[in-house]
């Protein structure tokens, strides 16, 4: 079956499947994982979103998400700042 034409929660059925065979895992140990995972990424997310917007300062940002990703999202903003700036100069 082509996982492109799976409906969402045959797609998680299939997936919750494949990684209890794969691992040996527990269905509920496996969700409890995906649950962790997921609200750690949204979390992540949201403290870059509001780092973004100013409306947290960064050393809180830094100690969420680390030096590496803070200077790649300094790079990225101080680049469409750039680009903006240069859009309007021309």
């Amino acid at each position: 079956m082509n996982s492109a034409i799976l409906t969402p929660a045959v797609s998680i059925s299939h997936e919750l499947t494949f990684l209890k065979q794969q691992t040996g895992q527990a269905e509920t140990t496996i969700l409890a994982q995906a649950l962790q995972l997921g609200l750690n990424l949204l979390y992540r997310q949201t403290i870059e979103q509001l780092w973004i917007d100013g409306l947290i300062k960064r050393a809180e940002a830094l100690a969420v998400l680390g030096e590496a990703r803070l200077l790649e999202l300094e790079y990225a903003k101080k680049a469409l700042f750039d680009d903006i700036q240069w859009g309007l100069a021309a």
